[in-house]
């Protein structure tokens, strides 16, 4: 399902202008935890005197900072309506230096703060409109950084948002391959998972420990700003359950849509080359937030 993507560059931070395009793509890295962090950087072309809107960006469990293109097409059809945006890579995927067994909650809530930090602290970003789009495990993320930071909107895809392990028992494998993934954490210091697309990933005692321990369904209901879930009828991967949930739980949005793209799956398009349906999911992201800035 996660496909590698090809991108070619010349150097660690490249910023080119887009053929055709008023908006600037910056590959770079950024200060977080100590470290720096893979990040890419998407704004209308500089214009200090009427400062744009920012996208934060969060991908899923084991994905990239591009999701098979998902998120460039999002950035980019952000900056044509003058609106920035940026995106990372979180612990051991994408072109990130750290194993994944750092690939947990805490870190990539902490990259989450620190890219928009980077972004806000550029003169042509306005501060006070920030929003936040997360995919899967991303969505799980989006939901606990409101409970963090003020953002005037969130648009979810295919939220693995239940509260504690819940949405992603099955993604394990069920009850009992979670337990025994646990088991192997707590002897081991981490669980060694074979991913549904076949990737190999090593899930630390601090992964286990930071999904039970967070709620980002109580997040939901407590979260004020406009509030998109978007999801596939037939996900294969995260029940659908979970974004009607998050739907029917978010109580104190003055502004809650439900997009459910019918006959999709888990991959919306972007992991199944499904153009259509692909088109359809960056369309109605797009629109939501540019009404929603």
């Amino acid at each position: 399902m996660r496909k590698p993507i090809l991108i070619i560059f010349v150097a660690l931070v490249c910023a080119v202008c887009q053929p055709d395009s008023a908006f600037v793509v910056s590959r770079t890295t950024i200060p977080a935890r100590g470290i720096e962090i893979p990040a890419t950087f998407v704004h209308p072309e500089s214009n200090v005197d009427a400062k744009v809107p920012l996208v934060v960006m969060a991908h899923g469990h084991g994905g990239t900072r591009d999701e098979a293109g998902a998120f460039v097409a999002v950035a980019e059809a952000l900056a044509e309506q003058g609106i920035a945006s940026i995106r990372v890579d979180f612990s051991g995927c994408g072109e990130s230096t750290e194993p994944f067994t750092e690939n947990v909650l805490t870190n990539m809530l902490a990259d989450i703060r620190a890219s928009r930090e980077y972004a806000v602290s550029s003169p042509w970003v306005d501060a006070e409109r920030v929003c936040i789009l997360g995919y899967i495990m991303g969505g799980r993320l989006a939901l606990l950084a409101t409970s963090e930071e003020h953002y005037s909107a969130a648009v979810l895809w295919a939220p693995a948002a239940g509260d504690g392990s819940s949405s992603m028992v099955d993604f394990l494998g069920g009850e009992d391959a979670y337990e025994l993934l646990r088991a192997q954490a707590e002897e081991s210091g981490y669980a060694v998972l074979e991913t549904p697309w076949g990737a190999r990933q090593h899930l630390s005692l601090k992964w286990f420990a930071d999904m039970e321990s967070s709620k980002p369904q109580s997040a939901v209901s407590e979260y004020d700003g406009a509030l998109l879930v978007l999801y596939g009828s037939h996900d294969e991967v995260i029940d659908p359950r979970f974004g009607k949930a998050v739907v029917t739980s978010a109580t104190k949005s003055g502004r809650v849509e439900e997009h459910i793209v019918e006959g999709g799956s888990h991959g919306l398009g972007f992991y199944d080359d499904n153009d259509e349906m692909a088109t359809q999911v960056v369309s109605r992201t797009t629109r939501f937030l540019k009404d929603n800035l």
